[in-house]
């Protein structure tokens, strides 16, 4: 039967280019799978540090905003004070 490979006798390879080219075609498929998983890991390590960089920039920023809005606060209530204190006074 084609595409049959006999274990008894090494002459009786069906429908494969032969032993060596069988191996060496299978040897350069997983050679190449190996490659594409490598350089599928350091983009995925590329894209997991360049992750935690966007992540630190959004930890700080929002360090910012809290800040910010602190400041507004203290802001607005020195305002109502002194426009509570503006209330007081007789013209």
């Amino acid at each position: 039967m084609a595409g049959e490979i006999s274990l008894g006798d090494k002459k009786t390879v069906e429908g494969v280019r032969g032993e060596s080219g069988f191996f060496g075609d299978l040897e350069g498929r997983i050679d190449n799978l190996l490659g594409k998983y490598q350089e599928m890991a350091r983009e995925r390590d590329t894209m997991a540090a360049s992750l935690e960089s966007e992540r630190e920039k959004i930890r700080q920023l929002e360090k910012r905003l809290e800040l910010f809005m602190q400041e507004r606060e203290s802001v607005r209530i020195r305002i109502d004070q002194l426009l509570h204190r503006l209330k007081g006074i007789d013209l």
